[in-house]
């Protein structure tokens, strides 16, 4: 790892977290030589996607980000991986990661922080078995937000099994079953397609239609594509027309699959990818029914009237951020909606950001912490020495709302209130970057690649499978 010179006297972090974006912010604070202690409550790196997580990702998922839009911007995936990485490889490629910029020795493992709160002095920082609190002059957090289950509550009782995606880690869960799934997530397309293969049937239940996205359009992954054509210089308006008739060429209209069209416009809710969705559909495999009106046993009554029996019915509704180690308050407002500045610093105080809370539209989320990583760095150090920085950029994040989405309002629903543009995001946090003056301190690869948009340059890391 290439370090740039240590600042004198820079105050030390606390790092929660070592999934993703967690190990971002290790490797970029590694790199400023900014002083930290990062701690990991698992064994090893990866937050969702270590197998030995209690909130490990389902067993047969499948990256909904290309390698492109997904991988670190100076580290890459294998090239001979296909476009979208399973399970095992997103855990294999996040341990070349932390082995490739030493990054294991600076993580401390199996220590869970159980309290996390701002004082006088600093952020006390209480972690589980230790019975001394640690004190801190800054705090990162980098827990994930896909991981604590939201489950509905409806009239009647169900006398069969129920589970939240977040307890499907296999398909021989599946096996034999009459299932239901409820959410129109990738979550939910992942289990209804293996529920569809392994029992012939299943039935999905979903309050609204969403639209689907294939995983590919014209031989490229989706997400690429989009990201190609966000950079056209033409109205946004005009380029969602261009979106819309995309998909109904690609696509086609949604009553052609036996579905209602959604109530909404493309891009004002986050879009389903998948392949396999719209095939189990239109060979019956998969039965679509609107939203649950009620519980009878091992009876669901739906909205229309219509009722099927269940063995297994599996909430696919989404995950509540949650950070149990300290108040919510720090980073959500009353309605949940993130207080931060681009989902990321606080507005108030400089001793305070979150990497990893937010979701992008199309594209992937380590991609972002990185450059989240990138813009607290650089902050952070101006605020020791470049104080007209600092001052500009704490007047920025008080008050600015800078639009990083598609332009247009999303769908006041929970699963929205996080919501991004892979483009727009990265764009702006890059012009950001520059402004601090940080691209003249960072390696020459990370350079050209934030000022060419990720374009596909040699890496200097090469991708060593750990074992």
């Amino acid at each position: 790892m290439r370090r740039i010179k240590r600042f004198r006297d820079l105050k030390r972090y606390c790092i929660i977290g070592a999934g993703a974006s967690g190990l971002a912010v290790v490797k970029t604070f590694a790199e400023w030589g900014i002083p930290f202690d990062c701690f990991e409550a698992l064994g090893d790196v990866g937050g969702i996607w270590n197998p030995e997580s209690p909130h490990v990702v389902y067993g047969s998922t499948y990256l909904n980000s290309s390698k492109k839009l997904s991988r670190y911007p100076d580290f890459h995936f294998p090239e001979e991986w296909a476009p979208y990485a399973s399970r095992a490889q997103a855990q294999s490629y996040l341990r070349a990661y932390a082995k490739e910029f030493g990054l294991y020795p600076l993580i401390s493992f199996n220590k869970r922080v159980t309290s996390a709160e701002r004082t006088p002095n600093g952020w006390r920082i209480k972690i589980e078995g230790e019975s001394t609190p640690r004190l801190y002059d800054g705090l990162i957090v980098a827990n994930g937000h896909h991981w604590h289950p939201k489950v509905p509550t409806y009239p009647g009782h169900f006398d069969g099994e129920m589970l939240h995606s977040h307890d499907v880690k296999s398909k021989e869960q599946l096996k034999g079953k009459r299932v239901l799934v409820v959410g129109a997530g990738n979550s939910a397309v992942d289990i209804l397609s293996d529920a569809a293969i392994e029992n012939g049937r299943v039935v999905h239940s979903m309050r609204r239609t969403y639209y689907f996205f294939p995983k590919t359009v014209f031989g490229k992954p989706t997400d690429v594509f989009i990201d190609y054509t966000s950079r056209i210089p033409l109205p946004r308006k005009l380029m969602r027309l261009f979106y819309r008739w995309g998909m109904r060429i690609v696509v086609g209209p949604h009553h052609r699959f036996g579905l209602e069209r959604p109530d909404h416009d493309l891009f004002e809710a986050h879009p389903t990818a998948c392949n396999t969705y719209l095939d189990h559909l239109v060979h019956g495999r998969t039965v679509v029914k609107p939203g649950i009106e009620r519980l009878d046993g091992k009876r669901v009554i739906f909205t229309d009237g219509s009722a099927e029996e269940v063995d297994l019915l599996v909430w696919a509704t989404g995950f509540t951020p949650t950070f149990p180690f300290m108040d919510s308050s720090y980073i959500l407002d009353e309605q949940g909606r993130s207080k931060l500045f681009i989902h990321t610093f606080d507005r108030e105080f400089d001793d305070f950001f979150v990497v990893g809370l937010f979701e992008p539209a199309e594209g992937g989320v380590w991609q972002i912490a990185d450059y989240q990583a990138r813009l607290i760095a650089c902050f952070i150090a101006a605020l020791e020495r470049d104080p007209k920085r600092a001052a500009w950029f704490r007047a920025l994040k008080a008050r600015a709302n800078p639009d990083i989405g598609h332009g247009i309002r999303w769908q006041d629903t929970p699963w929205h209130r996080f919501e991004i543009q892979h483009y727009r995001f990265r764009r702006y946090m890059r012009r950001l970057i520059r402004k601090f003056g940080a691209p003249a301190e960072v390696p020459e690869e990370e350079v050209r690649t934030m000022q060419a948009a990720e374009a596909d340059a040699p890496a200097d890391a090469k991708l060593k499978l750990a074992s």
